[in-house]
């Protein structure tokens, strides 16, 4: 009798879990540049150029502008991701001139984009899904511009959902073994040998 109370808690929670919808946090800080500065992030490099304005955005009220002229620059982040798990990273992207530009975008050992020489592009998404092999992993964008700018806004860093346990799984997992381990120690009990 006992053992189907535990069985319809397993369940009951079981049901709470599936209704709860999982949400990827943001890791990133400022990604849309909104403080109308580079605030959570670290330049670097040649930074000639560079500011955060409002003819910059994508969408919100600011976007960050890239304009190293001779030698790269550099915006970071350091993100507190977790070594093994998938991300999901995304910013959308200008070029308002033409060669000689570079731009590079990379999570930790990870290139996700490069441009070497391209023709300008209106604001367009790039949106890439890797493992991430650090704790934590530098998020990092390298620029050059010759003689005009890169824009950049909405930058974004998520875990894929359901890559990472919820707490509820983790309850649900740990409530399942325990009926097990109660279940096998009733019926060790249960079992008993006698001679005459």
């Amino acid at each position: 009798m006992e053992l189907r109370r535990v069985f319809a808690g397993v369940g009951a929670l079981a049901l709470a879990a599936a209704a709860t919808p999982s949400n990827a946090a943001e890791l990133v800080t400022n990604g849309g540049f909104e403080t109308g500065n580079f605030s959570g992030w670290t330049l670097g490099g040649n930074t000639g150029f560079t500011g955060v304005d409002a003819a910059s955005a994508h969408s919100g009220t600011y976007g960050a502008y890239f304009g190293a002229v001779g030698s790269t620059g550099t915006l970071s982040q350091l993100l507190n991701t977790v070594a093994g798990q998938t991300y999901t990273v995304s910013f959308w992207l200008s070029n308002s001139g033409g060669p000689t530009d570079s731009f590079e975008a990379s999570i930790g050992n990870t290139v996700l984009q490069t441009f070497t020489n391209v023709n300008a592009f209106q604001y367009f998404n790039f949106s890439f899904t890797t493992p991430v092999s650090g704790s934590p992993s530098l998020l990092k964008f390298t620029f050059r511009q010759d003689p005009s700018y890169w824009h950049i806004d909405d930058i974004s860093v998520q875990g894929l959902a359901g890559s990472v346990p919820e707490p509820a799984t983790w309850a649900m997992m740990i409530l399942g073994l325990g009926a097990v381990g109660a279940a096998m120690r009733r019926r060790r009990a249960a079992t008993t040998v006698r001679y005459a």
